[in-house]
């Protein structure tokens, strides 16, 4: 399918901030960009590109581009990897600066996903980059700087695929405290059993890519023990989540869960289960009391030092902060005693939004 610039005066669709997903549990990216050539140039390269103009072939594996929707200032399209089993959506927003154009972008996994390999983010990077960056060009050599907003997995290798094992090079690195974040400890003689027997309502909890804040109300997760699992998986995850208008957001039986230190039970790993243990990220429960019914959870050693005390990452493995009641109704007692233990850990507790639990007659 052919697109020309034509296009974008025969459309009229104004595109979101990010396309959106399906999956519960996805990979996606978003950035900004600035650049010294004007919007109508780069639109201009990004069409002949997705065209294929001058033998233009997408640098990250050879995927293939189409677009949905064009105007001015919006673009909305497609990207379906090299060996077809995969589509993921985009979305780019252009604006004028002077003669330049700033350009805020994002595109998101369909299918449930925690390692992308970059892939989210060269879906737009290959429709601007530069030869500066080894990337061919189809008319125009663009000039930009790029900034991330929430995109853990940017790594410069959209003219190469990157490897199993520097993937995971890099998340160990994400796991490791520095010099400035002390290293977290985890609820002593923790039971997992007594843990899982019963739902945990969230009551406050940070921004991670899977559970964003307009996913505030009537957060919980429930667990069930796996008798048997093909990948190693040791306990059933089910989480759900709501939106203002009621919309809800239910990971039904796709999470699962694994006990990834024989030493120390209180440390868990997650990930959708038809993924292998190897790939799942940290679920720690650092602070847990059946006697108050309430929990402290952590996407493993926070590394982020924020000035204000230590963070997670807000991406998929790495990420997370979460405070657990077993009664829905939010006690404030029983929450600041939590927010003090997770301040006496180090975190910094301005990552942690309020989630509404009130009004949940949807909620089963």
């Amino acid at each position: 399918m052919k697109f020309t610039a034509a296009i974008l005066a025969l459309t009229t669709a104004t595109v979101s901030a990010c396309p959106g997903s399906s999956a519960f549990f996805h990979a996606k990216c978003e950035i900004e960009a600035s650049f010294t050539d004007s919007c109508e140039t780069v639109q201009t390269e990004m069409i002949a590109r997705a065209n294929g103009e001058n033998g233009w072939v997408d640098p990250h594996n050879g995927g293939t581009y189409a677009f949905t929707s064009t105007t001015s200032t919006d673009i909305a399209g497609t990207r379906t990897t090299g060996d077809g089993k995969y589509t993921d959506k985009y979305d780019f927003h252009f604006e004028a600066d002077g003669s330049g154009c700033k350009v805020s972008a994002c595109s998101e996994s369909q299918v449930n996903s925690v390692l992308d390999y970059s892939t989210n983010y060269c879906n737009l990077h290959s429709l601007y980059c530069s030869s500066a960056d080894g990337c061919p060009t189809a008319v125009t050599d663009l000039t930009y700087k790029e900034s991330f907003n929430s995109c853990s997995q940017h790594d410069d290798v959209c003219v190469a695929t990157q490897t199993e094992t520097e993937s995971e090079i890099e998340t160990v690195k994400s796991l490791r405290g520095t010099d400035d974040c002390k290293p977290v400890s985890t609820q002593d003689g923790f039971d997992l059993n007594s843990y899982i027997d019963g739902r945990w309502y969230i009551q406050e909890q940070a921004v991670t890519q899977y559970l964003p804040a307009e996913q505030n109300f009537c957060v919980y997760a429930e667990y069930e023990l796996l008798e048997k699992s093909f990948w190693g998986w040791d306990v059933q995850v089910h989480n759900y989540a709501q939106e203002a208008d009621g919309t809800p957001h239910d990971s039904g039986d796709t999470i699962c869960a694994h006990k990834a230190d024989d030493k120390d039970p209180a440390k868990l790993e997650v990930a959708p289960c038809f993924l292998p243990t190897f790939t799942a990220g940290p679920y720690w429960v650092l602070e847990y009391d059946e006697a108050t019914g309430s929990a402290l959870v952590s996407g493993g050693q926070p590394s982020i030092d924020t000035g204000d005390g230590c963070k997670n990452g807000d991406g998929v493995n790495g990420s997370g902060l979460w405070i657990f009641t077993r009664q829905q109704e939010r006690d404030e007692d029983v929450v600041n005693m939590m927010r003090q233990k997770a301040k006496d850990q180090g975190f910094d507790l301005s990552v942690l939004n309020l989630v509404d639990q009130t009004n949940c007659a949807k909620v089963e």
